[in-house]
């Protein structure tokens, strides 16, 4: 095997690995009713660009000259991205969200595309492999003609544009876990700004199209990764996977919320969770109740788990010292360790993610 053909396989084992992770990320959104109709949207976006990936794979196969007529059929698809990201967005933990006349206008950029390329899908075997030829052909010299680049271009184009007016919806709106959703936007946007810049460089300077084609792959798998680690991370989802974990459990219903009033009670009336390496197991002893149920009462029944409600009631009391006037008399720092947290960085990264803002910003805003 030589190195050409080394660094194919490769190529095509790593695709393949992102595109069963993509794949799985996609069920586990699609099974969470929790997320009501924009999980669909959320779905599309990540499909959109699995799909890329897998015309990649294809190529890089030469599965393609054995399949032509899947010949950019998905690609019409990549104009939904943006335009499904960003209406995800906006019927993220919005009930009453309705589609409108005036979204239509958001699946135009699809609409075109699929219709430009209509003809494309209906022309014969021997026509479509003529065009594989060809980009067989450019792909490794370079020499790629203005119009096929632009036609390159447009998705990101489109998909830079979307993710900037879905960031300026976080920001404005301060949606619930904006954090995770500031993090999809930036990502995307930083997609699709690099390549469109690495694009315009290799069309100006003549260099070889398949150096774009294996950076924009390298990217979106980079993207798909991310999304997908970000995606489980929202707490609508994560009680799909949870559910499966705890199916077996012989937890009664009842038993669950008396464990649930105990754990309640426990936060509100005790303030162990102030020491810096509280456990759950110093919680199963002192409620006398076993560690997985409490997990599992936890998941189940408060959507959440031990780290998070130890740091959600540690912030809880940080903001009632900062409210108090505890700067007064001790640091930001010192409120952070009297709260149980080991260091400054730990304190204001769980007290972001509680509250969305920093302690020197909640300060400010409500504490004047």
């Amino acid at each position: 095997m030589n190195s050409i053909e080394s660094f194919a396989f490769m190529v095509t084992f790593l695709l393949g690995g992102v595109i069963v992770v993509g794949g799985f990320v996609i069920l586990v959104i699609l099974k969470s009713t929790s997320l009501k109709q924009s999980r669909y949207f959320l779905a599309i976006t990540l499909f959109g660009l699995i799909q890329h990936l897998f015309t990649y794979l294809l190529f890089t196969t030469q599965l393609i000259r054995q399949w032509p007529h899947m010949l950019g059929i998905g690609y019409p698809l990549l104009f939904l991205v943006g335009p499904c990201f960003y209406l995800f967005v906006k019927s993220y933990g919005d009930p009453s969200f309705k589609l409108k006349k005036i979204d239509a206008i958001n699946v135009l950029p699809f609409l075109i595309m699929l219709t430009l390329l209509f003809p494309r899908y209906l022309g014969s075997s021997e026509e479509k492999q003529e065009i594989i030829q060809y980009y067989y052909d450019i792909l490794p010299g370079g020499a790629v003609a203005f119009s096929d680049w632009l036609q390159a271009s447009l998705h990101l184009i489109l998909l830079l544009i979307y993710s900037v007016a879905t960031l300026i919806i976080i920001y404005k709106k301060d949606k619930k876990n904006s954090i995770l959703l500031k993090r999809f936007g930036v990502l995307l946007a930083i997609l699709a700004f690099i390549e469109i810049i690495l694009q315009a460089g290799f069309l100006l300077t003549g260099a070889s199209a398949i150096t774009a084609e294996i950076i924009l792959s390298g990217l979106m798998s980079i993207t798909v990764l991310l999304l997908g680690y970000w995606i489980v991370d929202i707490k609508q989802i994560l009680p799909v996977l949870e559910g499966k974990k705890y199916k077996t459990s012989p937890l009664s219903e009842m038993r669950s919320q008396e464990i649930q009033q105990q754990i309640q009670a426990f936060f509100e009336n005790e303030d162990w969770y102030v020491i810096p390496n509280f456990k759950i197991a110093d919680l199963s002893k002192t409620i006398d109740v076993p560690s997985h149920h409490i997990s599992q009462v936890l998941s189940e029944k408060m959507n959440s788990n031990f780290y998070e409600i130890t740091n959600h009631h540690r912030i809880k009391k940080a903001k009632k010292m900062l409210q108090s006037g505890a700067l007064q008399r001790i640091s930001v720092q010192a409120i952070g360790e009297e709260c149980g947290f080991s260091s400054k960085t730990s304190f204001y990264r769980a007290f972001k993610k509680v509250t969305s803002m920093t302690p020197t910003e909640y300060l400010s805003k409500y504490c004047k």
